[in-house]
């Protein structure tokens, strides 16, 4: 963000130079959007940032179905906890203990219960229970997904339901 930031600024002083030069008319309004949205900026040269390529990999993109879908922040952050645990794949399993997720994902226990409660009861995860043993989650494809209009019930009855106290804990 800070390299789109100098870019940015870079491009609007030579725009802004170039236009008083010419025609002595202010920046183009229009040129900020397209440039804040990643359009027209000029291609910056890979550096890598570590030796070990898997730190230096892009970061994925959040598709806009699940963007849009409403999820609270903590059932957004739990959901892409879960994404990574599973590699992203619908066969992949997260088993991590339920304690461990919700220090990885900063909320309390009790918050990460609410949350995955939510996210299977809307059906974009899937729960395994194992006695004894850490449950297991799993993702679902789009067409599992509850629709998003019923977010906001499903949450609600989530949050009036007692969650189990795991033995994971």
């Amino acid at each position: 963000m800070h390299l789109m930031h100098i870019n940015f600024m870079h491009i609007k002083h030579m725009s802004s130079e170039k236009n008083h030069q010419d025609d002595g008319e202010d920046w183009d309004e229009s040129l900020t959007e397209k440039i804040f949205l990643g359009h027209n900026l000029p291609k910056q040269p890979h550096q890598p940032t570590d030796k070990n390529p898997k730190n230096d990999s892009p970061l994925p993109l959040v598709h806009s179905d699940l963007d849009e879908y409403g999820l609270d922040p903590y059932e957004f952050r739990l959901y892409a906890h879960v994404v990574r645990r599973t590699g992203g794949k619908l066969h992949g399993e997260c088993f991590a203990k339920l304690k461990k997720t919700a220090e990885i994902c900063h909320m309390s226990v009790r918050k990460a219960q609410y949350a995955l409660k939510t996210l299977c009861d809307a059906g974009l995860i899937l729960k395994e229970q194992r006695r004894g043993r850490t449950d297991v989650y799993r993702l679902t494809p789009k067409s599992n997904w509850k629709p998003k209009e019923e977010l906001k019930q499903i949450r609600q009855k989530a949050k009036e339901s007692k969650v189990e106290d795991s033995e994971e804990e």
